[in-house]
């Protein structure tokens, strides 16, 4: 069923993942590299974990 795939779900890894990008992000526009953090950001809106992460929220 569907609770049983929702709970297999290593959100420990989901959060790390979502978290590196984000920092990544920041990272990036600390430094004024503008194109890199719009791509991180980019990637970060179409990535499977942030929306598994959004709907968990």
């Amino acid at each position: 069923t569907t609770n049983n795939a929702w709970k297999t779900i290593p959100w420990t890894k989901v959060q790390r993942k979502i978290f590196k990008l984000q920092k990544s992000i920041f990272q990036a526009a600390k430094s004024g590299q503008d194109a890199k953090a719009r791509r991180w950001q980019r990637l970060l809106v179409k990535s499977y974990y942030a929306r598994l992460l959004a709907v968990r929220l």
